[in-house]
């Protein structure tokens, strides 16, 4: 896989005024080659910023989000897998805000797609799932790439503070999982 991305990355960063529409294609390519999404943000920061990164991993999630609703609208085989993998990640059917949802997208090992199905299931109808997706991903577009950023200059300090901003995100996203696992 990182004979792949590796060059990727390197041509997204060469094409110059073209980059943020292959890095943006790049987002949405990721759900089929089993890219994780937290690799792509970091990505992001590091090759375009915190500011631009973020607004161009948001775009990117934005699309991976509606391309997602209508994959699984329209192939069924593929709505059934991700529906038992939801029943594996969240045992219970909890009540998640959109909130809940937001820092759960920010966990890496919390699946993207799972939380997409969730929503999905619990919206109305294709514009209740685009808003609740709107607010979910611009934490995960913000928060990843700007580590992304923070990566390309870190120090001993800024590391420091990531690790513990990340620990304390973890055990946050675990109380919340445990009480929503538990009602």
């Amino acid at each position: 896989m990182e004979d792949f991305v590796d060059p990727l990355l390197q041509f997204i960063e060469q094409a110059g005024w073209l980059g943020p529409f292959f890095f943006i294609l790049f987002h949405l390519v990721r759900q089929v080659l089993f890219i994780p999404v937290l690799l792509i943000c970091l990505a992001g920061g590091f090759i375009f910023g915190g500011v631009l990164g973020s607004l161009y991993s948001f775009i990117g999630l934005m699309g991976s989000s509606i391309s997602f609703y209508f994959l699984m609208k329209y192939i069924p085989w593929l709505h059934k897998r991700l529906a038992r993998l939801k029943e594996r990640v969240l045992k219970k059917d909890p009540d998640l805000n959109v909130w809940q949802l937001s820092v759960f997208r920010l966990v890496p090992f919390v699946h993207f797609h799972v939380l997409s199905f969730y929503v999905m299931e619990k919206s109305a109808d294709f514009k209740g799932y685009v808003r609740q997706s709107f607010i979910m991903n611009i934490p995960m577009a913000i928060v990843y790439t700007t580590f992304g950023n923070l990566l390309y200059d870190l120090n001993p300090y800024g590391l420091f503070a990531l690790a513990s901003f990340l620990i304390l995100l973890m055990i946050i996203s675990r109380n919340w999982s445990d009480q929503a696992v538990t009602r």
